[in-house]
């Protein structure tokens, strides 16, 4: 869990489609040379990509962050404003059909693996004001605590939003298994009175389950490929 005393962890997310026939260039545009872009910047930890097929953005950029700061910051910025000539072309084919989202890490359980899961399961959504506190509380106390002992799911993180065009809160399952939430084990960890009051008051949920695609590139291998291109 972070600690409230020091500046918490953020997270970038950036929801992106393109038409079926465009899709292998945009594949190959983050291969080549975006997802590297981007996650040299300073700031910026690691970066790896989903493909949701279920999501009405079928692809998602995944980009830990060292604090909310770094989509502000000059060197984000800078890229933003003096995009690669590829960079340009990609924007005229997603043109509108895109999302990106700044999130500040409220609370992470579970196991921190070497390697990626093969699956990310998000939960997007949005509450009343006045239930913010319980809703943290049962969270923290119950909810993430009960899943992360499921069968199959690995680490379970949780955050709130600092930009505001989307659901207010995300939480992201690290998954080993696709169906672990629909195994025994899993209906009984969402199974209570507390679930069901709290599940019953979300508005605007948006849940997706997404499949790795480009497992996670680091800072510093990262700034190797771009000081080094091959």
């Amino acid at each position: 869990m972070a600690d409230s005393t020091t500046e918490r962890p953020g997270l970038i997310t950036v929801w992106l489609d393109v038409a079926p026939e465009h899709e292998a260039e945009l594949n190959n545009w983050y291969q080549r040379e975006h997802l590297s872009q981007v996650v040299a910047l300073d700031g910026v930890t690691s970066g790896r990509r989903y493909c949701c097929a279920d999501a009405p953005r079928k692809y998602l950029a995944w980009y830990d962050t060292t604090n909310t700061r770094v989509e502000q910051g000059t060197a984000f910025q800078d890229m933003v404003e003096r995009p690669t000539a590829w960079s340009i072309r990609m924007r005229t084919l997603y043109g509108q059909n895109r999302e990106r989202m700044n999130f500040q890490l409220m609370r992470d359980v579970g196991q921190i693996n070497t390697t990626d899961t093969p699956w990310l399961y998000i939960v997007h959504t949005d509450l009343p004001d006045h239930i913010v506190d319980e809703y943290n509380a049962w969270y923290d106390e119950e909810h993430l605590p009960r899943l992360v002992t499921v069968p199959g799911v690995v680490r379970a993180r949780r955050y709130a939003a600092i930009t505001n065009n989307g659901p207010r809160y995300l939480t992201a399952y690290e998954l080993s298994d696709r169906d672990a939430f629909e195994s025994p084990e899993g209906l009984i960890a969402r199974k209570t009175p507390w679930t069901a009051k709290m599940r019953s008051l979300f508005q605007n949920t948006r849940r997706h389950m997404c499949q790795l695609i480009t497992p996670s590139l680091t800072h510093a291998v990262a700034r190797e490929k771009i000081t080094n291109p091959t």
